[in-house]
């Protein structure tokens, strides 16, 4: 299951950065889960930046639950080494989180490869 999450350039960065450090992980709270992520398979977390779809993480198989946050008590965690670069595609502003993603295609597998690991402005 795949879903997508918009996060601010900024944001971005601080979590590939997160690659070279220590604990690559990282961790993307939601307010509400991801009915889809309950499924068995791979799972992909699509990060939409700057008005276009970047990339994407691979998720962990484990995610946490603070039941004492009212705001946002479901935590999905990532690998920073997993970033995926995509070909950039169109994506308007959202909150939360959207089913909405790009379908990975032989030509944005191509274009990924090639891509830098940092983002660039649309």
């Amino acid at each position: 299951m795949d879903i997508g999450i918009w996060m601010s350039a900024a944001r971005l960065e601080e979590k590939l950065e997160a690659a070279d450090a220590g604990n690559p992980e990282q961790a993307w709270n939601l307010a509400r889960w991801p009915s889809g992520l309950s499924e068995a398979g791979e799972h992909r977390l699509f990060v939409a930046c700057d008005g276009v779809w970047r990339s994407y993480f691979r998720l962990a198989q484990d995610a946490l639950y603070n039941p004492e946050d009212e705001r946002t008590p479901f935590t999905i965690l990532f690998d920073t080494r997993s970033w995926t670069p995509i070909l950039p595609m169109p994506a308007k502003r959202f909150r939360g989180f959207t089913y909405k993603v790009p379908a990975i295609t032989s030509a944005t597998s191509s274009a990924s490869a090639r891509a830098q690991r940092t983002p660039t402005p649309p």
